[in-house]
């Protein structure tokens, strides 16, 4: 039974915050697995840091940290040097992703490095806007950086533990670290996968749809330019 950390990044999630780690709580122990719950705040500006330490003080399988400025890719980074297991499964704490991803992506981790799970490949019922902003950009990844995959959100991924530590330079503050980590990964021969999922979200997205956008394909293009042009590598 391999032990995992589960990871959860959220901002001014204080309706969900409560209800939705108690249901975590609730379906986890099924799995038999020995886990703890990392919860990251980043830059919250409502109740969820007072909600998180009191989920945490309560209950021993949580464990929650606030940082002052927003930013999911800093919170990525503290999670990952406070995870006590080796094998990393993050979440959105919306749960929109079924949970039947993380007993899959612990099964896969035993043999692969990363465990990429596929919205385009399973069942997605989100907002047209979404859905063609995302088409557009897995077409432009795969045109410029040849990679496979049709999913780079932050939610329903599994990493190993050295494969993080390794590229921890490729994590930036934002939310371009999961391409990156997937980029560089994929590039030296490490052994990832993709699984379909099913994401029923339709809420309105936490991120400004256009300057996420412009931050994204920005980055998409830095990167192309890094990897092919200039020789670089992940600092």
């Amino acid at each position: 039974m391999q032990p995992y950390s589960l990871f959860l990044p959220v901002y001014n999630e204080e309706v969900l915050l409560v209800s939705h780690t108690e249901k975590l709580l609730q379906y986890l122990p099924r799995l038999k697995n020995p886990f703890e719950v990392l919860i990251g705040s980043n830059g919250s500006t409502d109740s969820t840091p007072r909600l998180g330490e009191e989920l945490a003080a309560r209950n021993p399988l949580v464990r929650f940290f606030h940082l002052p400025k927003k930013g999911p890719g800093a919170a990525f980074r503290r999670a990952i040097e406070l995870m006590r297991y080796d094998q990393l499964v993050c979440m959105d704490m919306d749960l929109s992703t079924s949970l039947d991803f993380v007993p899959t992506s612990l099964d896969l981790l035993a043999h692969h490095d990363i465990v990429i799970g596929s919205k385009k490949m399973g069942v997605e019922s989100r907002g047209p806007l979404r859905r063609w902003g995302s088409n557009l950009y897995i077409a432009t990844s795969k045109l410029l950086m040849g990679l496979p995959f049709d999913d780079y959100s932050l939610g329903a991924k599994a990493y190993r533990k050295p494969v993080l530590e390794r590229y921890r330079g490729a994590i930036d503050r934002d939310t371009f670290y999961v391409q990156q980590i997937i980029y560089w990964a994929y590039r030296d021969g490490c052994k990832i996968i993709q699984v379909p999922i099913r994401c029923i979200d339709e809420r309105k997205s936490r991120f400004n749809l256009i300057h996420e956008g412009f931050y994204r394909f920005g980055r998409i293009f830095r990167l192309w330019l890094s990897a092919r042009l200039l020789g670089g590598r992940p600092a």
